[in-house]
């Protein structure tokens, strides 16, 4: 990732503007490496762990990321952090950019889902089912339309 993904212009500015990375050298660990990796049980690199202000952990993220799915995924943080937080129409707005930005990753259902809760929790019956229906219309082999099916019942 140091390579390839770390370097991406985008994945730079998104870092730059929302986050504070924190990166280890796993190869040749200090104590105090040592000791964070415990903590957080890193099994295998890279892992990317993403927490908010009060260190929760949001998500994480076993192995290599190309660029657009390491933005998916950093869009997708965004909106668990509003989601955790009470923010829904802003993490409504981060999982969509995630869906609707990055379509073709692995991160795209997910957000779609939780975009659907997000509307859910500000109270929109109505656009939550619009958001779940389209998960459906989007991705029907995905898991996480597996998850919103019970919606036909």
């Amino acid at each position: 990732m140091d390579a390839v993904t770390y370097p991406h212009p985008q994945v730079i500015e998104n870092l730059e503007r929302d986050f504070v990375p924190v990166q280890f050298n796993v190869a040749e660990p200090d104590e105090e490496t040592r000791r964070q990796m415990r903590h957080w049980r890193t099994l295998w690199t890279p892992t990317c762990i993403w927490t908010d202000h009060h260190g929760i952990e949001l998500r994480r993220q076993v192995g290599y990321l190309r660029p657009e799915e390491f933005l998916a995924q950093l869009a997708f943080v965004r909106g668990m952090a509003e989601l955790l937080h009470g923010q829904y129409a802003q993490a409504q707005e981060a999982f969509r950019a995630a869906a609707d930005g990055y379509p073709t990753t692995s991160v795209a259902p997910e957000a779609l889902y939780y975009a659907g809760v997000a509307w859910l929790r500000q109270g929109s019956r109505d656009d939550f089912r619009k958001t779940w229906w389209e998960l459906k219309d989007r991705y029907p082999a995905s898991t996480w339309w597996d998850r919103a099916s019970f919606i036909e019942a």
